[in-house]
């Protein structure tokens, strides 16, 4: 038991989770700037799995906490639970073990009492979260699903006389980057699937019922996220998607056209490689050629949609820049601490899908530990309450604003740095511009 849960009421209202979960969900949507789409696709008083696809850890999982009204119960791998310290804290935040072949086929008897409490959840209405593929893997590509969540959502209703009307609410996660801090995170929401529909089957063939409803599962993540089937034309697809955006989605951003549009360029690119592979491979190299070059050059994809950059826009912007230097000083010096630490702790972490992770609960833990202690050396410097108060509201809005600042210094710089290049005719800018030409010459017979 930790803070008044234990696995055997995991389904039942939480007030330690309830009162936690607020200060994490807003760290949440600090860290990735979080929006949500259809979220009028989820029914409030029925009985539903939410599955999503799992590209990024903990995040995922954070991703429907931050952006779902109840208290849901979580799936995970058991092996994460090995230490009963780490056990009792991910069943505080609802996360229930699912056993698998590789922890030990003794272990998987442990799924029959999970499967009992999973039936508990549902009831509940307060929704069981599946993330379905089993597995993390940073790629922008569904993988096969496990048969687990079409196991869990039939032999559920199964076993209380097909009455449960389950429905699965598939959801798409698309971060922008998986591992910076201010990335963007949109979440789709789904059009419902009804168990219902696979009843019949699952009756007269029980492994065919299952994988009927898994791969309706699957077909209909595939319409809410970013999905690249090819293996050898992956890293061109991912790059072109962006590329080919028009100008004014590039730009804003919106959701979710942008997923949309998105996904009719990767349908077009992956008919332009089938019909015709030579070019296709063609263009390949001339994007990675071009990826080579802005690395190099430490340039971003958007410094080329310009051929050159106004000087007075520029100069005006420097001189709101300096304008705003003392604020950015003050915001760095007061948070410069916390916010390196999470980045100098995970530089060794190996799998680098947890690194978003592992600094975002390093980052939630020290932060606040950090300001608590800028106050009470503050306290003893200062008198009035007032300034005591101006400086506790100062702490994060200076610390959010000096990294933006930093982000807009360093394009503001790109800019700079592409103007003069631009005119001094450097040759390595110049094969870059040509080869964005070419790439995008390649568009007219693409679409």
């Amino acid at each position: 038991m930790f803070m008044g849960i234990n696995r055997n009421t995991i389904e039942k209202f939480s007030l330690g989770h309830s009162l936690l979960r607020p200060y994490v969900c807003f760290f949440f949507r600090i860290f990735f700037r979080t929006k949500s789409y259809n979220y009028k696709n989820v029914p409030q008083d029925e009985i539903i799995i939410l599955a999503l696809n799992h590209q990024n850890t903990l995040m995922d999982a954070l991703a429907i906490l931050a952006t779902v009204k109840k208290q849901p119960v979580f799936m995970a791998r058991a092996d994460i639970f090995n230490k009963k310290t780490i056990s009792n804290l991910l069943t505080f935040f609802k996360i229930l073990p699912i056993y698998r072949i590789r922890d030990g086929k003794e272990s998987l008897r442990n799924n029959d009492a999970i499967f009992l409490k999973t039936i508990d959840v549902l009831k509940n209405k307060n929704g069981l979260v599946i993330l379905p593929e089993g597995s993390h893997l940073g790629i922008r590509r569904l993988r096969t699903l496990k048969k687990g969540i079409s196991r869990i959502a039939l032999q559920a209703e199964e076993s209380n006389d097909y009455k449960l009307n389950i429905k699965i609410i598939p959801i798409g996660l698309d971060y922008s980057n998986y591992i910076n801090f201010r990335s963007k995170l949109f979440v789709h929401f789904g059009e419902a699937i009804n168990v219902s529909d696979f009843y019949e089957e699952y009756k007269e063939n029980q492994p065919r019922g299952m994988n009927l409803l898994r791969e309706r599962v699957e077909a209909e993540l595939k319409k809410y996220m970013i999905h690249i089937e090819s293996d050898e034309y992956y890293d061109m697809i991912d790059f072109l998607r962006k590329f080919y955006l028009p100008d004014s989605i590039f730009k804003s951003g919106k959701q979710p056209a942008q997923l949309y549009e998105e996904q009719k360029i990767i349908a077009s690119l992956n008919q332009f490689i089938e019909q015709n592979p030579d070019k296709a491979f063609i263009l390949k190299e001339k994007v990675t050629r071009f990826k080579y070059l802005l690395y190099k050059l430490d340039f971003r994809l958007w410094v080329t949609r310009n051929p050159a950059y106004s000087v007075s826009g520029i100069f005006l912007q420097l001189v709101f820049m300096l304008a705003l230097l003392p604020l950015h000083i003050y915001g760095t010096l007061l948070n410069y601490i916390p916010y390196k630490i999470p980045v100098k702790l995970t530089k060794k972490v190996k799998d680098t899908q947890f690194l978003s992770s592992f600094r975002f609960v390093i980052a939630l833990l020290l932060f606040p530990v950090y300001y608590i202690i800028v106050l009470i050396i503050a306290s003893f410097l200062v008198e009035q309450a007032w300034l005591k108060l101006a400086l506790l509201i100062s702490l994060p809005l200076s610390g959010l604003f000096a990294f933006h600042y930093s982000i807009e210094a360093k394009k503001l710089w790109a800019r700079i740095r592409y103007n003069l290049m631009t005119w001094s005719k450097n040759r390595e800018l110049n094969e870059l511009k040509l080869l964005f030409n070419e790439i995008k010459e390649y568009g007219k017979q693409i679409f």
